[in-house]
């Protein structure tokens, strides 16, 4: 079974790529169109700016838009990101930009194809990873289907959103970390906080098991919690630069399991509306909600037996995503996102073997 973490990446790759396709055929085939750029905004005009065949949307207009605003603007010193709705917030998880960016050598009009390249490139490399860690946890490498049919993350990967990159760096540092080295580990820890906020949880986690447990090195412990001072540092620059912390309000958390109920309610609610797209939308919504909400239910509890490090950091994780506004869950294609990084730990929480003390399974 040496071919499965191939077979998986290559799946994951498959499965971006043919969601690519139909989503760029109306658009005639511009990659413009992938970070959903609304066209009535400050953003479409600073789009169009710098690229006046830049094909921007009225209806639609969603978060990649932001991402692309980075990649533009990387240290929030231009004009792009004062017409971002919240550019604190925004800037809180600048990485995914920051590589678009990056790849694009500083250059706006090629910015949508590097955030596309460093989505396809990331949903790939977390379905290896989620394999190679498997069957290094004995098992057959198969987990990596997790990642590679994980709708939520075949999503973000053709809409220039940051859940493959984070869940790439998530796996990669638990790769690193099962195979006792800590200085990578803490380097895809590091880079994945700047991902995401919430995953400064990630090394924390870690260091809370391993000291409780007596398992480690101080040493170690330091120097995977040391993974959250570039994020810390970055948050305390967009302070300074912008005025504001990264948090944004109860738009993003709420009361616990309120989102969620919000988004079952609506659901139901909308399964019965005279518009025929709403009423199919809401059935299809309420059906896939329970299916996903009863599986990371389910993989909570197991996660909850605490037997290592990644079950601690999942529990926490659950916390988060328990915690998530309406605003954040509402929508399917929201839903499906906050949900895909742990949908893609489901089976090293249900199944696969804990990871050890020094990294190395048990």
């Amino acid at each position: 079974m040496r071919l499965a973490p191939v077979a998986c990446a290559a799946l994951a790759l498959a499965a971006a790529a043919l969601a690519l396709l139909p989503v760029l055929r109306p658009a005639g085939w511009s990659l413009t169109a992938l970070p959903r750029v609304a066209g009535n905004t400050g953003m479409g005009e600073a789009a169009r700016a710098r690229d006046p065949s830049f094909h921007t949307v009225t209806m639609g207009a969603y978060d990649g838009q932001f991402y692309w605003g980075i990649a533009v603007d990387p240290l929030a010193t231009g004009d792009v990101h004062q017409s971002f709705d919240s550019a604190p917030y925004r800037y809180g998880h600048p990485l995914l930009g920051w590589l678009g960016w990056l790849l694009s050598a500083g250059q706006a009009r090629a910015v949508p194809a590097a955030l596309l390249a460093v989505g396809l490139a990331s949903i790939m490399l977390a379905a290896l990873a989620a394999s190679v860690l498997e069957r290094g946890l004995g098992g057959r490498g198969w987990s990596g289907l997790f990642v590679a049919l994980n709708p939520g993350l075949i999503y973000a990967a053709v809409h220039d959103l940051a859940e493959p990159l984070s869940t790439a760096l998530l796996l990669g540092g638990f790769v690193a970390y099962a195979r006792g080295r800590r200085v990578l580990a803490a380097v895809c820890f590091g880079f994945l906080i700047l991902s995401k906020e919430q995953f400064v949880l990630v090394p924390l986690a870690i260091v809370a098991w391993e000291a409780l447990r007596r398992r480690g090195r101080p040493a170690d412990w330091l120097l995977l919690g040391a993974s959250v001072l570039p994020a810390a540092g970055w948050w305390i620059y967009i302070r300074l630069q912008l005025r504001g912390w990264f948090t944004s309000g109860d738009n993003a958390l709420g009361a616990p399991l309120a989102g969620w109920k919000r988004a079952l309610v609506d659901s139901g609610i909308y399964s019965y509306a005279t518009d025929g797209v709403q009423n199919a939308s809401g059935e299809a919504t309420l059906v896939v909600l329970v299916a996903l909400l009863l599986l990371v239910a389910f993989a909570t509890l197991s996660a909850l037996r605490l037997r290592g490090p990644v079950e601690v950091a999942y529990v926490l994780l659950v916390v988060v995503f328990a915690c998530l506004a309406p605003r954040a869950t509402v929508l399917l294609r929201d839903a499906l996102r906050n949900a895909s990084i742990l949908v893609a730990l489901v089976p090293f929480v249900i199944a696969v073997r804990p990871l050890g003390s020094v990294g190395r399974p048990q």
